[in-house]
């Protein structure tokens, strides 16, 4: 199997401020370095901080409710809001356990795609007109909170052996008796805010403040039911 050798790029990962510059090349093509590149559906960029992946995603799926506003314009709320669920709000949340965001900026940037949806499903674009009432009576949580729902379900599959992930390889239970549930893990010492915010490390934290003890559940559906009926932040 040959590459196309014109299709690769090289992403350097780094805070360093004079990182080492070298070269790359793949049957005498050198490599183009880029500062952001998209795999298996999110873009990745040189500082982890995924902005460039933020801006995608939420520019497509702006660019897909006007799609259906023009279309649908006089379609029912029910027809409206399947539309958004179908066709808006996955391509914000895929992947999400990966990227899942916590900065200011890209956390409100995701969720005014929320924001504007509301007002779509609903028929009322009125500026006097509140949108935190619209999501209340569509009972819609916030697209944070399912995506840290969505991060605890994927801790759910790695402790308990659902997919193909070795838990014991980055999870490590705590011995001590202090206040919480008995399956709490040990939170990794971190030196950058890229890796406190990471998966595993923000995954733990909330993992660890669950008021009940996860493998009290017997199955991968009663723990779904279990954090998504929690209330929300």
């Amino acid at each position: 199997m040959r590459f196309n050798a014109a299709k690769c790029q090289v992403l350097r990962v780094t805070n360093k401020r004079q990182p080492i510059i070298t070269s790359y090349n793949i049957h005498g093509h050198v490599l183009e370095a880029v500062n952001s590149a998209k795999y298996l559906g999110v873009h990745l960029d040189s500082r982890l901080n995924f902005n460039s992946h933020v801006d995608a995603i939420t520019r497509k799926a702006t660019s897909t409710r006007a799609f259906l506003a023009r279309n649908l314009n006089f379609c029912s709320q029910k027809v409206k809001e399947a539309t958004y669920t179908t066709f808006i709000r996955p391509t914000v949340e895929y992947a999400s356990s990966v990227w899942d965001t916590h900065t200011q900026r890209n956390t409100k940037k995701v969720e005014q795609v929320q924001r504007s949806s509301a007002r779509f499903v609903i028929g009322d674009y009125n500026r006097t007109s509140s949108v935190s009432a619209m999501l209340q009576k569509l009972n819609w949580s916030s697209l944070q909170n399912r995506r840290m729902n969505s991060r605890l379900i994927m801790m759910y599959k790695i402790r308990y052996n659902l997919v193909d992930i070795s838990w014991d390889h980055y999870l490590t239970h705590l011995s001590s008796s202090t206040r919480g549930h008995s399956s709490r893990f040990f939170i990794p010492q971190t030196s950058s805010t890229v890796y406190t915010n990471s998966f595993f490390p923000r995954t733990i934290r909330d993992w660890n403040n669950l008021p009940e003890d996860p493998a009290g559940y017997p199955s991968l559906d009663a723990f779904k039911l279990a954090v998504r009926d929690r209330p929300q932040k």
